[in-house]
């Protein structure tokens, strides 16, 4: 990519401002207005782009995101600033690659699961079915220079094997364990809190860990994207970026990333390498006939025998598509190709939930206790939330400080409060928004406290200035009994009926019942009648139970509960 276009012919597509107009902006001793170019070569001035790639999303890291234009998903250190001459000089984004000033300096980061019963089983099972490609049995280490990954599973290093032009058979005597990779650069963005690292092998990888009749990568990059929360005790998210090798266009011309199309299903994206692929668990080869047409095979989904299916058109290019049918032409996949297989990358994902990544006390061997906790006996110390997400409305009661005070808040932290209303004057509804004239019975276990938008912002929200809170409780503080929320203008909020709030951690209080129960089938359904006898609406026994069902599956790796963490 080369950014020599001129910044005066430059106007961003945002906010139409034009370089022009930096000629203006210099009168009033300010500084000019800076422009970015992104990779797919469309370009927007610095405060836009960076507006639209730190705004959090629940479906993508802070700093990467959709390009405006075209849709690409870009990375913000991705962005080179265009020159104010017409030269090819370039410089990227800048991000601090100094680890001894990141907050996250001298940490390890590993994963743990926040419901303690599960945490050695449950993580052996992940960490042998996804492995350390998914982003499973990693430890992400800050303690040096430059920044590593260390594997509970070993990765594999590929030496002296022609794999562009070989297969995968009798390759184990070409390979080495590979138990931690160096990250080749590195940097951190102090306003995002987010890390990005890159590492080119010198020879390929691949993981051999898995089942030896599926299919394996070889990779030859990885880009790694960590964003971490406020106080650096865990990764909120992470993203993992593995570029698969290049291999011979001439012997694999399909190999290359593809969007696939089975009858009305939704489409997928595979990624064929060698000509191996896997596609809704069934692992593929395609192979080349006397006739020159590429066919593969794979499993009937009733379980009747198998399915033959081949191509008769030319490999298409990029944004081009190609159909396979069946030899007796019943069955039709559609296959529209992504990119090349110089292009190819495979992408892993993880959110914190049950399983998180947090920072490991190496001499005492132990975690910072993350996620919610329950509080049978008590109100403080306990978090309600509603449609199973913290952040989202939801309540936090904090235990008393040291002169006995009582505080609590309502917290907006989630990313799915961003589609909501900002507040009257254009600003942002703040993350959390303290209770006033807070109240406590512990007898009739009712707590009552106001949200004052209007006395303490100097504004009101949706035309509300003041909320006045009574909110009684069950006997175990599980979930909300009843109560109103009284408005400044419209009929009052009613608890149980159009607001329904459980204890966020409930999860964990339910396995551990199960657990003590000796995993009892019904066991469920008892806590369900306790709720419904201490006066759960139908609604609030509607959240409790799918709660409580879903724990039955002790397989789960994710929660129902998003912690937001």
């Amino acid at each position: 990519m080369t950014t020599s276009a001129s910044t005066a012919e430059l106007t961003c597509p945002i906010c139409l401002i034009s370089s022009n107009d930096n000629d203006t902006t210099n009168t009033n001793n300010e500084d000019p207005v800076k422009f970015l170019q992104t990779p797919c070569n469309h370009h927007f001035c610095q405060p836009c782009i960076e507006r639209v790639l730190l705004k959090p999303r629940s479906n993508n890291i802070i700093t990467m995101g959709p390009c405006p234009m075209c849709r690409l998903p870009i990375i913000l250190f991705d962005l080179e600033y265009i020159s104010s001459d017409n030269t090819d000089s370039c410089t990227r984004y800048i991000g601090n690659s100094d680890v001894s000033t990141w907050p996250i300096a001298n940490s390890q980061y590993k994963q743990r699961s926040l419901i303690p019963m599960e945490t050695d089983e449950l993580l052996q099972r992940l960490i042998s079915r996804k492995g350390v490609i998914e982003g499973y049995g990693i430890t992400f280490c800050f303690q040096n220079s430059k920044p590593s990954m260390e594997f509970s599973s070993n990765l594999n290093i590929v030496f002296d094997y022609d794999f562009k032009e070989g297969t995968n058979n009798n390759i184990d005597e070409h390979l080495l364990p590979l138990s931690s990779i160096v990250f080749d650069t590195s940097y951190f963005h102090q306003r995002s809190n987010t890390f990005h690292g890159r590492v080119v092998f010198a020879n390929p990888i691949c993981d051999m860990n898995n089942n030896d009749d599926k299919p394996f990568y070889f990779y030859e990059q990885l880009h790694c994207t960590l964003h971490f929360s406020e106080n650096g005790n865990y990764i909120r998210a992470g993203y993992l970026r593995w570029k698969l090798a290049t291999t011979s266009t001439r012997d694999y011309p399909l190999d290359g990333c593809w969007e696939v199309q089975y009858t009305d299903d939704l489409p997928i994206t595979i990624s064929v390498q060698q000509h191996f692929f896997t596609y809704k668990g069934s692992n593929c080869q395609i192979t080349i006939g006397d006739d020159s047409f590429p066919r593969f095979t794979w499993p009937n989904s009733y379980g009747h025998g198998e399915v033959k299916l081949i191509c008769n058109q030319p490999i298409q290019d990029i944004d081009e598509s190609i159909q396979w049918t069946t030899i007796h032409g019943h069955h039709l996949i559609k296959w529209r190709r992504k990119s090349n297989i110089d292009d190819c990358w495979k992408v892993s994902t993880f959110k914190a939930g049950t399983i998180v990544y947090q920072t490991y006390n190496q001499n005492s061997g132990s975690s910072i206790s993350l996620g919610p906790k329950h509080y049978p006996n008590q109100l403080w110390g306990n978090s309600f939330c509603q449609g199973y997400c913290v952040g989202m409305a939801s309540y936090h009661f904090l235990k008393p400080d040291c002169n006995g005070n009582l505080h609590a808040y309502i917290s907006y932290e989630s990313p799915r409060t961003e589609m909501w209303p900002s507040l009257d004057n254009g600003d942002n509804v703040p993350s959390r928004v303290p209770f006033r004239n807070i109240q406590w019975n512990s007898e009739t276990r009712t707590f009552n406290g106001d949200i004052c938008w209007e006395e303490d912002y100097n504004t009101t929200w949706m035309g509300e200035r003041l909320w006045k809170y009574e909110i009684t409780f069950d006997s175990t503080f599980m979930f909300v009994l009843s109560g109103t929320v009284t408005r400044s203008t419209g009929e009052p909020h009613k608890f149980g009926i159009d607001l329904v709030y459980i204890n966020a951690a409930i999860e964990s209080t339910l396995k551990e019942e199960l657990q003590n129960s000796q995993g009892e089938y019904m066991q469920h359904l008892e806590a369900i009648r306790r709720w419904r006898d201490a006066g759960a609406t139908p609604k609030t026994l509607d959240m409790l139970g799918e709660v409580a069902i879903s724990i039955m599956d002790d397989d789960s790796s994710s929660s129902v509960i998003d912690f937001n963490l």
